[in-house]
């Protein structure tokens, strides 16, 4: 299996693709420049939100939820318009929003981080739950930088990823009201594989994990914490991936060309996408 560009772009960071297997469209958005893209029959679209978007799902009844800098907004895309939900972070501007995604129930999960992103920043990150109801609450704190999210079949397990710990904690899940329970590491990224950065999973229950810094996507076991197999990109900075197509096995992959030599990476920012000997799990859309 070999990673191909699929979408010719150059993102200062592109991240949180989402499948939308009813039209065949691919979303994402690039943090840095503050936009949202979508991607189908060779048309890429986008929308510029006038700051920095952690991410953005599909909502059930039309339309976006994004997790932008100052907080949860619902998002008219691609005509324009954003509306404020709610900013649990209004009094901590030295964070912004990260990666997130919708729970097996509907409910929006981001995270958040520090601006500059360094190890030795204190971990004033958290998680946030976007309840279908409008309200937020916060599920994890302290955590140093809020990163890949992803639930197993049934909806019973979640994992969640710190980058800069090179951490993938797992939690017991209720998807009826959304609590997480009895946390445990079960994946440590070495130091020279890269960051853990955005993530999914497959329909063995295997997380497929990209690698900041490491030219790679890479699978791994949760139940043995070992890589299975590591996947090498063009690219240096590998940002996260989503399953999609017409039978879900096709991995799509983000990348940025932030922080990257540009005359050795030039694909670096394009979207890619590499067929697997797996099927992977739909991007849920928000019910609220």
């Amino acid at each position: 299996m070999k990673a191909e560009q699929y979408i010719h772009v150059r993102c200062v960071n592109a991240e949180g693709p989402v499948w939308d297997e009813t039209t065949g469209t691919l979303y994402f958005v690039d943090i840095e420049a503050g936009k949202i893209f979508s991607y189908a029959g060779g048309r890429l679209t986008s929308w510029d939100a006038g700051e920095q978007v952690g991410c953005a799902v599909l909502r059930e009844r039309g339309g976006m939820i994004a997790a932008l800098k100052s907080g949860f907004y619902e998002v008219d895309f691609p005509e324009g318009g954003k509306r404020l939900i709610q900013d649990p972070e209004n009094k901590i501007p030295g964070n912004r929003f990260n990666d997130g995604k919708v729970d097996p129930a509907g409910r929006l999960l981001a995270g958040t981080m520090p601006l500059s992103a360094k190890e030795t920043d204190p971990p004033s990150g958290a998680l946030y739950c976007l309840n279908t109801d409008g309200s937020v609450e916060k599920r994890i704190d302290h955590v140093s930088l809020s990163n890949g999210l992803a639930w197993s079949g049934d909806g019973h397990v979640f994992y969640h990823i710190d980058t800069n710990r090179r951490t993938v904690t797992r939690y017991d899940y209720d998807p009826e009201t959304g609590s997480m329970h009895h946390p445990a590491v079960v994946i440590r990224v070495s130091e020279e594989l890269g960051y853990p950065d955005g993530m999914t999973i497959d329909s063995e229950g295997m997380l497929w994990i990209a690698l900041w810094g490491g030219c790679a996507v890479s699978r791994w076991n949760p139940g043995t914490g070992e890589m299975i197999e590591r996947y090498t990109l063009p690219v240096r900075n590998v940002s996260s991936c989503c399953f999609g197509g017409k039978d879900m096995d096709t991995l799509f992959i983000t990348t940025a060309s932030q922080g990257t030599d540009l005359e050795k990476y030039p694909l670096a920012g394009s979207v890619f996408m590499m067929k697997t000997a797996v099927t992977g799990a739909f991007s849920m859309k928000y019910k609220g």
